[in-house]
């Protein structure tokens, strides 16, 4: 017997097994075997989608993939005439995924066995549940400690002094620039008092399909409890009350749980908000859900949850995903649940305010044996905003509220090095938590250490320039350099261009404030463009420049005006033109671009997939290249009116095209 048919048989047997209520209230997973489409067909759909996906999305995609790779199959739709089979056969979508290739379904009365043999769908599984244990309250009093640093975090110094943001913070870190999303129950973030600075770019409530993720008219008065305080952990801010370690960071939030169901929510609904939220552009996703109902140990091993195999992909997409443990210690279980068992995960366990592991913390190590969790922070009385007040606090317990801290401490890692991917976060915070040495399946790698984790790296810069216009001076321009080893004085250096003049050079100096250095730009016109980037190296031999991909990016502002835009260009080495004219009788032309030299080939195929003609396949130099196709194949034969795709072709692209010929 195949694998596959046994995997099919397994998946009967598994369901045959489940009580008939249960059948009759579940929710399956069909998992389809293609995305039916020819691999021409592929590439003309990846190339419409790049045009379509945002340039966030695109700019942190390209952090760790190639830029053949920014769109792949994961990206493309599921096959419509699979989805109207299962509409003719009266079988209602709940939900989709088009990197599982998947759809949750409510089967009414077709069985999961005419299901299994239609030619198309590849399997059937149950739909998991989230599992959300609230553990008991603890004993610890929160106290409210002296303050020693340039903010005031009130009862919220604890969390933050544990795991060291305070001191982050002190270096000007505090997730500017870094968008992070949030999947959980449901957000209230309008009124209360430690919200009102928030940067909320979109939400997204994906049981209802709308923007709207505060309680809804059919929500119990709980529903958004949870998520509210979750994103209270991360991104509050209130002086003398609660500060979160990534408090100037921008936000989307997705709405996945219905507590108002009879049975809670499933993975089905968590799956599709990780997909819009990566299509969104954002940097880091935090989730404090998790699933196993269905699931048992065996499972946890990091290929076999779907919420996990969502995770995976979403982390070879470039986002840095962070999920609780779980509160399952003190349990039979025991053990994390998903998608916490992801090998890509920063899965965050939780303890006390002494940095001692807290009972309830679900532990490690995977199915598979590798260390789980990955780090703790503080889940025992975390202070937090009390929901559906306007200026009252709580504390919550549960890992629910570590992973929010260190999901922020991620934030804070990639404001520094925007550059990293997600397995360079994960190892900042691993290899700098305080039991690096000797990891273990309580602890993981142990307490993190944000201070610790944002140098890990190197030297860094603080996220934006500063300016100050002066008629008789200038334009002075200042920028934070940060580092654990003594700055190399000629290495720090501010680079400015106007207009179409190359840049020019001028040295940085100290401010007189830590870690503040500055340069004055000679006085320009009033709305002058002027375009800077900056330079440094340290002791330890470790050289920069601010933006990461200068001069190719550069901040740039206009004389006399202080606000302040950064340019960065994605990746590219070629560009592929629409045919002129299109459609086309006789004779159409193909331009392209070749920014580095190279082997280059243009192809012409039919619908089908079918190679009709190569219009060229040699060295082209770097330059803008032109070639005509005259409606004939490779025998000179007339090919008949219809929808053709031209391929441009290197060593390490790809890119496709269609193109329309009529013939009188």
């Amino acid at each position: 017997m195949g694998n596959r048919m046994k995997l099919k048989f397994i998946s009967m047997v598994l369901l045959l097994l489940l009580p008939l209520k249960v059948q009759a209230q579940t929710k399956y997973w069909v998992f389809f075997k293609d995305k039916g489409l020819n691999e021409l067909e592929k590439l003309s759909a990846k190339q419409l989608l790049k045009d379509k996906l945002l340039p966030e999305t695109l700019e942190r995609r390209a952090k760790v993939l190639s830029q053949t790779e920014l769109i792949d199959e994961y990206d493309l739709e599921i096959y419509q005439p699979y989805l109207d089979s299962l509409k003719q056969k009266s079988i209602a979508v709940v939900a989709k995924s088009r990197w599982l290739n998947a759809v949750s379904v409510k089967l009414g009365k077709v069985s999961v066995e005419e299901i299994l043999v239609l030619p198309f769908v590849r399997d059937v599984r149950v739909v998991s549940a989230l599992n959300r244990k609230e553990p008991p309250e603890m004993n610890d009093i929160q106290l409210r400690k002296p303050q020693n640093y340039q903010l005031d975090y009130g009862a919220s110094l604890q969390q933050n002094e544990l795991i060291r943001v305070t001191d982050v913070h002190d270096l000007g870190l505090s997730g500017a620039g870094v968008i992070v999303g949030m999947l959980d129950t449901g957000f209230n973030y309008e009124f209360h008092e430690a919200f009102q600075h928030l940067k909320i770019l979109g939400e997204y409530d994906v049981i209802n399909d709308d923007s709207t993720t505060k309680n809804e008219q059919n929500d119990l008065p709980g529903q958004h409890s949870h998520g509210t305080i979750s994103l209270s952990v991360i991104a509050g801010f209130k002086e003398t009350e609660l500060i979160g370690p990534a408090y100037n960071a921008s936000y989307f939030l997705a709405k996945t749980e219905d507590d108002a169901n009879e049975y809670p929510q499933e993975e089905d609904f968590w799956v599709a908000g990780l997909e819009w939220l990566e299509s969104r552009g954002v940097d880091v996703a935090s989730s404090s859900l998790g699933y196993n109902d269905w699931y048992r140990y065996s499972d946890m091993d990091g290929n076999t949850a779907v919420t996990t195999l969502a995770t995976n992909i979403a982390a070879l997409k470039g986002v840095v995903v962070v999920n609780s443990m779980g509160n399952e210690g003190n349990y039979e279980w025991r053990y994390m649940i998903a998608p916490a068992d992801g090998k890509k995960v920063i899965s965050v366990g939780a303890t006390y305010a002494d940095g001692s592991l807290v009972g309830f913390s679900s532990r490690g190590p995977t199915y598979d044996g590798r260390i789980k969790p990955d780090v703790v922070a503080m889940g025992s009385r975390v202070y937090t905003v009390s929901p559906n007040s306007i200026d009252r606090y709580a504390s919550s317990s549960g890992t629910s509220f570590s992973c929010p801290q260190v999901a922020g401490v991620a934030a804070l890692i990639l404001e520094a090095h925007p550059g990293l991917g997600p397995e360079q976060v994960r190892d900042a915070l691993r290899e700098t938590a305080d039991r690096a040495y000797a990891p273990d399946n309580d602890y993981g790698w142990g307490l993190v250490d944000a201070y610790e984790a944002v140098f890990y790296f190197g030297l860094f810069f603080s996220s934006e320039p500063e300016i100050v216009h002066d008629e008789q001076n200038g334009h002075l321009v200042k920028t934070g350099i940060f580092s654990k080893h003594d700055l190399v004085n000629d290495s720090l250096a501010l680079y400015y261009k106007i207009g179409d003049n190359g840049f020019s050079r001028i040295e940085l100096h100290e401010s007189g404030t830590p870690n503040i250095y500055q340069a004055w730009i000679p006085v320009q016109a009033p709305d002058t463009e002027i375009k800077v980037y900056f330079t440094a190296k340290d002791q330890n031999g470790d050289y920069k420049t601010h933006p990461r991909q200068a001069p190719d990016s550069y901040f740039v502002f206009q004389a006399f005006d202080s606000s302040m835009n950064k340019y960065e260009p994605l990746p590219d080495n070629y560009k592929l033109f629409q045919n002129r004219p299109n459609p086309f009788n006789k004779l159409t032309a193909i331009e392209y671009d070749v920014l580095s030299p190279g082997n280059v080939s243009i192809t012409v195929y039919n619908i089908r997939g079918q190679k009709v003609k190569q219009l060229t396949n040699e060295f082209h130099t770097q330059k803008r290249h032109i070639k005509f196709w005259d409606g004939l194949d490779e025998e000179r034969n007339r090919v008949s009116s219809g929808i053709y795709f031209y391929r441009l072709k290197t060593k390490n692209s790809s890119i496709v095209k269609r193109m329309v010929l009529l013939r009188e």
